[in-house]
C-alpha cells in the first residue's frame, strides 16, 4: 500500500503533532484493509483512512428478550441497490430532512462505490427501513441505514444493524464492519450488541447486552 500523511489540515495539541493517515491500496483487498482498521473514503481513486473503526461480531451478541422479540416482528430482503436506486434514495433523503441530518452529500459520494448491496426491512409487509452495505469476500461493510420514524419502538437504527449482521452469519463471512464511532460522532454504534472497535493494534470488544 502507499501511505499518504495529510499534513494540510495538521495541527498541534500539547506539543503533539496530529495528521491524517491515508492509503491507496496496490495488492491489498478490500477485506484485508478493514480487517486492520481502514476504511474506504471515496475520491479519484478511492483512497482509505484510519479510524476507531467498529464491527460486529455475531459470535458475541446476546440479545435481551425485548430484543428477540423486535427482531420476530421483522422481516428482510436482500437486493442489489442498481435498478431500485430512485426508491432506495428517496427514502433515505426523506430520512435526512426529518431527522435534520445533513448527510446527502456523503449519501451521494458513497453511491458511486461498486457493489453495493440493500437490505429491504419490513413489518407486515410495509417498509420499514433500509441498510445499504457492500458485499465483500470475507466480510461485509455497511454502509448507511435510514429508518420509518413512525415506529420508535422498534429501535429501528440498531435493529437493522443486527438484522445485517445475522445475514452476514447466513453467508459465512466473518463480520460486519460498521464504519466508526466516537463519543461526538455516531455513539450510538457503540451500544449495539456484539460489537468491537479497532484501537489501533488489535479489535476489543465492549461486551453489550441489549
Amino acid at each position: 500500500m502507499k501511505i499518504i500523511f495529510d499534513h494540510s489540515q495538521g495541527h498541534v495539541i500539547n506539543d503533539r503533532v496530529f495528521c491524517e493517515a491515508f492509503v491507496i491500496p496496490e495488492n491489498e483487498t478490500y477485506d484485508d484493509l478493514i480487517e486492520l482498521g481502514w476504511l474506504p473514503n471515496v475520491q479519484p481513486p478511492i483512497y482509505w483512512y484510519q479510524s476507531q473503526s467498529c464491527r460486529i461480531n455475531y459470535s458475541k451478541i446476546s440479545l435481551s428478550y425485548k430484543r428477540r422479540k423486535i427482531i420476530s416482528q421483522l422481516e428482510y430482503k436482500i437486493l442489489k441497490y442498481e435498478g431500485i436506486e430512485e426508491e432506495v434514495d428517496s427514502f433515505f433523503y426523506d430520512y435526512f430532512d426529518n431527522k435534520k441530518l445533513d448527510l446527502k452529500k456523503f449519501y451521494d459520494l458513497n453511491s458511486q462505490f461498486s457493489n453495493i448491496q440493500v437490505m429491504k426491512v419490513t413489518k407486515d409487509d410495509k417498509v420499514v427501513g433500509y441498510t445499504r452495505f457492500q458485499n465483500l469476500t470475507r466480510n461485509n461493510l455497511g454502509m448507511e441505514t435510514a429508518y420509518d420514524l413512525n415506529f420508535p419502538r422498534l429501535s429501528l437504527g440498531i435493529t437493522s444493524i443486527l438484522l445485517l449482521s445475522d445475514y452476514t452469519r447466513l453467508q459465512n463471512k466473518n463480520n460486519l464492519y460498521i464504519y466508526e464511532s466516537y463519543n461526538d460522532y455516531f455513539p450510538y454504534k457503540m451500544e449495539i450488541p456484539g460489537i468491537e472497535f479497532w484501537e489501533g493494534e488489535k479489535w476489543v470488544s465492549n461486551n453489550i447486552y441489549k
